[in-house]
């Protein structure tokens, strides 16, 4: 299903991916040379398998960002409240916590 290919090789026209990268390379009709990298491995993609995962990878990120944004926003937060509260502040090696006076 997934045929493997170097970079820098002669390929027949479609889609590739790069899975060092994440990234589709599309090679036009006639073909062309992959991208040059060093020990860059391409697999080429069936035009059915990248018509069926864009609309799924779109709808993750339509599911996960709004769910996403809201939780690091409460982490960073939280963190910066507890660095700078002094009594929820976690004791570090060779740190005293002193009371407030």
């Amino acid at each position: 299903m997934f045929k493997k290919h170097n970079a820098g090789e002669f390929v027949p026209a479609g889609t590739y991916w790069n899975k060092k990268a994440w990234e589709l390379t599309q090679i036009s009709e006639g073909g062309d040379y992959l991208p040059a990298g060093d020990g860059v491995t391409y697999y080429r993609v069936p035009v059915l398998l990248v018509l069926a995962l864009g609309p799924v990878a779109g709808l993750a990120f339509i599911l996960f960002l709004p769910m996403a944004v809201p939780i690091v926003a409460l982490y960073w937060g939280v963190k910066i409240i507890r660095n700078n509260v002094p009594w929820l502040r976690r004791k570090r090696a060779g740190e005293e916590l002193r009371p407030a006076r």
